[in-house]
């Protein structure tokens, strides 16, 4: 029932512009059974209303897939704006880079193929903004390397925490286990910790839709 409210109000605030880029993701996910699953339409919205809030011109894509997500943050950056997304699959990337050009933002938009531990230490940054959907459960080995990119001050936000959701009420929605291994509860719960205890982020979660979402401190 949640689920459906929260399309319904993406209804109303404008419906999804990149539809058929979500249409072409869940085909290739059927097609292939690789590990591409988007951020939902109702989180995407969130996060592009977080990036104009922040006034965010330069952002990564972290596990982008066929570019969903991507273009999301690309429209909120405005015309000067530019996205990196990340993927190890070359074949995400030529498709992403496609669809890109379908909706005329190839100028804000860039992809990299290779893991994002890889590719992270080799970028300059800072950048205003960060979307990370390359972990799931377990604490990712790029954490460290992702936050001091980041400006102080920026965004960070994170798909796939309905894992949190799940496992603070014991239902889980899937076999996730199938996905992480037997402790992907106790996994996913000890990353939300990690992260809580911070000292460089200010981090908080909300649950319809399921996103987890930061700032990088200010130092004084």
């Amino acid at each position: 029932m949640m689920s459906e409210v929260a399309q319904a109000l993406m209804g109303l605030a404008g419906g999804d512009p990149f539809a058929d880029v979500r249409r072409a993701s869940e085909e290739h996910q059927r097609e292939h059974g690789c590990g591409l699953h988007h951020a939902g339409g109702p989180q995407m919205q969130l996060v592009s209303a977080l990036a104009r809030c922040a006034g965010a011109r330069r952002a990564l894509d972290l596990g982008c897939g066929l570019g969903y997500s991507t273009l999301w943050i690309a429209s909120a950056l405005g015309s000067a704006g530019s996205v990196i997304g990340i993927d190890d699959d070359a074949a995400h990337i030529a498709r992403a880079s496609e669809l890109a050009t379908g909706h005329r933002l190839p100028a804000r938009v860039s992809y990299v193929t290779g893991s994002v531990l890889d590719v992270l230490p080799a970028l300059d940054g800072p950048f205003d903004m960060i979307h990370d959907d390359a972990w799931f459960a377990k604490t990712p080995d790029h954490l460290d390397a992702m936050v001091a990119l980041l400006r102080p001050g920026g965004l960070l936000t994170m798909a796939n925490w309905f894992l949190l959701v799940d496992a603070l009420t014991g239902e889980p929605r899937n076999d996730w286990a199938s996905f992480a291994g037997p402790a992907w509860a106790e996994d996913t719960i000890e990353y939300a910790r990690v992260l809580a205890a911070r000292a460089d982020l200010a981090v908080t979660w909300v649950t319809v839709p399921p996103i987890g979402f930061a700032t990088r401190a200010i130092l004084a």
